[in-house]
């Protein structure tokens, strides 16, 4: 094995941040060996703050096994000869033709010199790299990670674009019931939150309950969720928020203010008749050199929050 494949050059101390779900790799080879060095040469890997998960399988079978019960793979590093000499293609082909899995990343591995597949079966099951494990080296793998998930995440955010104008076009039908205007909200929170953040979870919600020290805990009540905010639709807020941060932004008696705190986004506007809605997303990842917020992404949140209180006041007067 090339010795650089083994060792990554030392990076300076990162400051502490708040923790993301990492990527999660399906490493799928019959040689221990390649398993080991993998997440050795990858154990500091970030890409936007968010590190990698390993899996193993060692063979073909196994790896359909475990991607048929878990939906959640962002890339899979698929040796091509395995228990067959096409072991790794037929898998490549189930993922995309049988699991029908068009979002998880395929990188071909192989330590057989020669066994390169067909132009036409990369093209057809969308497989983004073809490697020689010899050619592996530490620089390398890293670079294949960062344009594999890329790539990943960005269909992921098509993807929730295209859920999201689903959302939309269901709540048209009926404008103004409390569930439509719901549907409506979520729809659109789910195009900003990915047209802006790398976040995939946030909550609009009503505070209630004000008094002269600002909101307090079990005050919230969900409007309109996105990712595990969702199932609380219509609840009091379960998850935590500082509740110190919202009471700051009462304070400030501003129709519309909001606040980053710990790479979280607080939003507050308050109504001409008095009432707060907030709008909190969680795990805001913006880049390192400019960790605010543009003036234009400001602006369509706080159109957001403004319209989605109207909304949902009139859909209150129409109960």
């Amino acid at each position: 094995m090339n010795d650089s494949f083994l060792f990554a050059e030392e990076k300076p101390a990162d400051k502490v941040v708040k923790q993301l779900p990492p990527y999660r790799i399906l490493i799928v080879d019959d040689d221990e060996e390649i398993h080991v060095i993998t997440k050795m040469a990858l154990n500091d890997f970030q890409l936007n703050q968010r590190g990698l998960q390993f899996v193993s399988a060692y063979s073909g079978e196994e790896a359909q096994q475990l991607l048929s019960e878990q939906h959640d793979f962002a890339l899979v590093l698929l040796d091509v000869v395995m228990e067959t000499d096409h072991a790794g293609l037929d898998v490549a082909r189930w993922i995309r033709e049988t699991l029908n899995n068009r979002l998880i990343r395929i990188v071909l591995r192989t330590g057989q010199p020669g066994q390169a597949p067909e132009e036409d079966i990369i093209a057809r099951y969308e497989i983004d790299d073809y490697k020689e494990k010899t050619e592996l080296t530490y620089r390398k793998l890293v670079t294949l990670m960062y344009s594999s998930l890329r790539a990943y995440r960005e269909l992921c955010r098509i993807e929730r674009n295209r859920s999201a104008l689903e959302h939309i076009i269901k709540a048209s039908a009926q404008l103004f019931s409390a569930s439509s205007v719901r549907e409506l909200s979520r729809g659109i929170l789910e195009q900003l939150v990915v047209l802006m953040t790398h976040a995939d979870t946030a909550a609009y919600c009503a505070v209630d309950g004000i008094t002269a020290s600002g909101a307090e805990p079990g005050n919230l009540q969900v409007l309109a969720g996105v990712g595990q905010y969702q199932a609380e639709e219509g609840q009091r807020l379960q998850q935590q928020v500082d509740h110190q941060v919202i009471k700051r932004l009462i304070a400030e008696n501003k129709s519309v203010s909001f606040v980053l705190h710990q790479e979280d986004y607080y939003g507050l506007y308050h109504t001409r008749g008095g009432r707060y809605y907030l709008l909190f997303i969680q795990g805001i990842v913006k880049n390192s050199d400019d960790p605010g917020l543009a003036d234009s992404d400001q602006n369509l949140l706080a159109l957001f929050m403004n319209n989605t209180a109207i909304a949902f006041e009139h859909a209150e007067q129409y109960q």
